[in-house]
């Protein structure tokens, strides 16, 4: 097979005998590769993720298993962009972190006299997704 990536990272897996023995891995993470998604009836469309039809089901198509169908695929690697996602979940978990709450523009100035109560959790929630 040539051009063969693994399907987690995208290493290049020319170095690894083949066909693959059921508990081969990918030197550069680790990553079993007699697994489903390194295979060319991995279809994730479908209910079992299989487009062979004498296949049984496999309970999880990233760990290694004892398909007896197993046939390497090239390509199996797709890179993904995951920055807004991760950009989302940092300013979920800044919202609801120990440090001081951010201020809110839209909160009218105290009397110096009284302390101004700090914003509540969803004043903080919809400050993130403000506008500016």
């Amino acid at each position: 097979m040539a051009n063969l990536v693994c399907w987690r990272c995208g290493a290049g897996l020319d170095d690894i005998p083949q066909p693959f023995a059921r508990l081969a891995q990918c030197k550069a993470c680790s990553a079993d590769l007699h697994v489903c998604r390194l295979c060319q009836f991995y279809n994730p469309r479908l209910h079992d993720k299989c487009d062979n039809d004498q296949a049984e089901p496999a309970r999880e198509v990233d760990v290694a298993n004892f398909c007896d169908y197993f046939r390497p695929r090239p390509g199996a690697y797709t890179v993904t962009d995951n920055t807004r996602a991760d950009d989302a979940m940092n300013q979920f978990k800044a919202l609801f972190a120990d440090s001081d709450p951010p201020a809110n523009p839209t909160q009218e100035s105290a009397p110096t006299d009284k302390p101004s109560d700090p914003p509540s959790d969803k004043e903080r929630f919809d400050a993130l997704f403000k506008k500016d």
